[in-house]
């Protein structure tokens, strides 16, 4: 079988677009499970609601499933728009670098972190917490990472600003207004619990791998910086001149393992003129 018979080097996408639908059909699978449970919950008994909500009680009753069911439930509908709203625009950066499963993973690792460390530090409170604020901020970390760079405007900023500047802003706000002791009704502590799980469950897959982390070491004056793919480390064997075999064959299963969107900027530029090379000589 020739190289041009390979599905991803007739087309460049193809490994991009399957991952794609897979996590793009978990990102909208996770907002109509959030809907139907809102919708729901306009004709659930009270009792019910009381038991499907995290609070230190029911915890101390072994409802551990309180952990994951709070994550899907919301007070109002504008409580559950934003949430929704903030889940599909960010997710859309993220699940298509992660896939189904592990966007699924990813959401309820900040669904579960936001209310741990909301329940450890009011465990004596009898404030009962739901909301899936803490998933959506575990994705938009994820989204500040894979997707460091993207623009956003943010009403009222007349100027765009990137997905990282917009997580440090979000998330110093959410220390901030913690600190301060404000008694808006937002838990802040379950929002923070969202950043810490969405980076540690992402960093425990890809390491040092992301294209952004706000705790990497810098580099130092002189010193150049070390350059990431999104899934793994770019291949061994980068060289000037023409495209060798090993340096193709580890460039397409790259692509074809993770997608067209794995590859640096360099990686895309090798993998196209390998393509070249091998139409000419085709002719």
């Amino acid at each position: 079988m020739s190289l041009f018979d390979r599905g991803y080097m007739r087309n460049p996408y193809a490994g991009a677009e399957r991952r794609d639908d897979s996590g793009r059909s978990m990102l909208f699978t996770l907002i109509l499970i959030n809907l139907g449970v809102f919708l729901s919950t306009l004709f659930m008994p009270e009792s019910l609601l009381d038991t499907l909500m995290l609070s230190s009680d029911g915890i101390r009753q072994f409802k551990i499933f309180q952990l994951v069911t709070a994550g899907f439930l919301h007070v109002d509908f504008w409580h559950f728009f934003f949430n929704m709203w903030g889940l599909y625009i960010f997710g859309g950066l993220v699940a298509p670098n992660l896939g189904g499963k592990r966007f699924l993973w990813l959401y309820l690792a900040g669904a579960v972190a936001g209310n741990l460390l909301f329940l450890i530090l009011n465990w004596y409170s009898p404030v009962r917490l739901l909301g899936a604020s803490g998933a959506v901020f575990a994705v938009m970390v994820g989204a500040a990472m894979f997707e460091p760079n993207r623009q956003f405007i943010v009403f009222p900023a007349p100027f765009p600003v990137r997905t990282r500047t917009l997580v440090v802003c979000y998330t110093v706000l959410e220390i901030l207004l913690m600190v301060s002791g404000t008694q808006d009704g937002i838990a802040h502590l379950a929002h923070l619990g969202g950043v810490l799980g969405g980076y540690f469950y992402l960093k425990a897959l890809y390491g040092s791998s992301l294209p952004w982390d706000p705790f990497r070491h810098r580099a130092r004056p002189g010193e150049a910086p070390r350059r990431f793919s999104v899934m793994s480390d770019p291949p061994r064997n980068f060289k000037g001149g023409p495209v060798g075999s090993k340096e193709l064959d580890e460039l397409l299963d790259k692509v074809s393992k993770y997608g067209i969107n794995s590859l640096s900027e360099h990686e895309l530029a090798r993998l196209r003129q390998a393509r070249e090379e091998m139409r000419g000589t085709r002719r």
